[in-house]
């Protein structure tokens, strides 16, 4: 986990420009529409367990810095170390 995932709160579209990405080439490396990307950014919608996964590879984060992200609580998750 580097310093930038270690509490400190950033919503998805961050995590998108700091991965180098705009919202839409983030949508073609995760293979999404543009329009789901936006819901995801703008927490009206929440990905499943496979899109979950595939954004964390493109973003090389962490599913709980991307839960994080996404405005989903993630109290009382153990951390896998």
């Amino acid at each position: 986990m580097n310093e930038k995932e270690k509490g400190e709160e950033r919503p998805l579209k961050v995590l998108i420009e700091e991965a180098g990405y705009t919202q839409k080439s983030f949508a073609q490396a995760v293979g999404l529409n543009y329009s789901t990307v936006k819901f995801y950014v703008a927490q009206q919608k929440t990905p499943g367990v496979d899109v979950l996964a595939n954004m964390c590879r493109a973003l090389n984060m962490s599913p709980k810095t991307v839960l994080k992200a996404l405005g989903i609580d993630i109290n009382g998750i153990p951390n896998d170390e």
